[in-house]
């Protein structure tokens, strides 16, 4: 009899969680699994990407505010807000969520699988599936999400079976911090046909010839370090192009920033583009600049792409960048990329060479997947 798999996720907008949910998703055998996703708050552009076979459950009203922070510009119920905060604080979460299940649910899951740290683990935890996995996906050492309710995440976590780190930097941080030892680290799949596929349409920028071609892709945010690279192409401008893929909540900030910095219209902003890897395969380098991340499947997404990376020195990157051609890893800093890139910025034919090597790329699922299946049955 095939096993019955509940995922749990707040929403589905563009980003690296939802992303790597459906590659899972993708993935998972189906003649052994049957799988359900429940959608707390469901939105997001990468709803569209869920495996069709999948069936999507939807959250109740009640879960309507919880991605959205209290502070945003997004329209939303204030009232939901302060009311749903009000049960975290006080821990009638834990009744609350029991009855909303009930609305939601209609059968008994053998396997939960919590796809996001935080409100969605407290969620799996006051359930009652036989197996409570949940995923970690942040370095808790750069930012702790659960810093407002730490006593009922330790509680919830003590009803968690295990808990996959997406590296062993954001394993040891979690462990450090919440106190848990049901931890493992499995790493993050990656959809490789799919990307290597999508990398060969048709790409929206034209590359300079007598320049290196940058480009990055991210949210706006402050996690993401954009502004250091604006500050950084600025000085370097005339041995680079700049390719920014992405939007958020700093679009304003940043384009002043580029703007005073002098190179506004120099750079190509594409805005948020559900493909792109043709853009990424065109380019020289790919820059990571973030400041903190727990596995950024970005760089394995590039490589795949056959383009090299240049990335900031955070969790999971010393399991990314391990062949020469794979790119470079630098100081998590302004002063770090900046370095790294005046050091390169005639070195193209170099990057071509990479390039041509990361022809032959491979990431190693099946292993990862034989990992999740393992968990699956203990």
């Amino acid at each position: 009899m095939k096993k019955k798999i509940l995922f749990v996720n707040d929403e589905m907008t563009m980003g690296g969680v939802a992303r790597i949910l459906n590659t899972f998703l993708k993935m998972i055998d189906r003649n052994e699994y049957d799988i359900d996703l429940l959608v707390l708050h469901k939105r997001g552009e990468l709803l569209n990407e869920v495996p069709s076979d999948i069936n999507i459950i939807e959250g109740t009203a009640f879960f309507n505010t919880i991605d959205i922070s209290l502070f945003s510009s997004e329209s939303f119920s204030l009232f939901s807000k302060l009311r749903l905060l009000f049960y975290m604080k006080t821990g009638l979460i834990k009744n609350k969520i029991r009855k909303e299940r009930k609305k939601m649910l209609n059968k008994h899951y053998d396997i939960e699988f919590s796809a996001k740290e935080g409100f969605c683990t407290i969620f799996t935890a006051y359930g009652d599936s036989d197996r409570k996995l949940n995923w970690v996906q942040v370095d808790y050492k750069k930012t702790n999400y659960s810093k407002n309710h730490m006593r009922l995440m330790k509680d919830a976590l003590s009803k968690i079976d295990m808990n996959i780190a997406c590296s062993q930097e954001v394993m040891d941080s979690y462990q450090h911090l919440f106190k848990v030892d049901r931890i493992c680290v499995i790493h993050n799949l990656m959809d490789d046909e799919r990307i290597k596929r999508l990398s060969l349409e048709e790409a929206d920028i034209e590359t300079a010839e007598d320049k290196i071609n940058l480009i990055t892709v991210a949210r706006f945010h402050p996690q993401k370090g954009i502004d250091r690279l604006i500050r950084i192409y600025a000085k370097l401008k005339d041995y680079y192009t700049l390719t920014i893929i992405g939007d958020g909540e700093l679009r304003e900030e940043l384009y002043s920033l580029a703007k005073a910095e002098g190179c506004f219209d120099d750079i190509n902003w594409l805005g948020i583009k559900q493909n792109p890897y043709p853009d990424i395969r065109v380019c020289d380098l790919f820059v990571m600049s973030s400041v903190y991340e727990g596995y950024p499947t970005i760089n394995i997404e590039s490589l795949i792409s056959s383009t090299p990376v240049l990335t900031t020195a955070v969790a999971g990157v010393n399991k990314q960048i391990i062949k020469e051609e794979d790119g470079f890893i630098v100081d998590n800093s302004e002063e770090g990329l900046y370095q790294k890139l005046v050091e390169l910025k005639d070195a193209k034919n170099q990057l071509k060479s990479y390039k041509q090597t990361l022809q032959s790329y491979k990431y190693n699922n099946q292993q990862i997947l034989d990992s999740y299946y393992d968990l699956f049955l203990s």
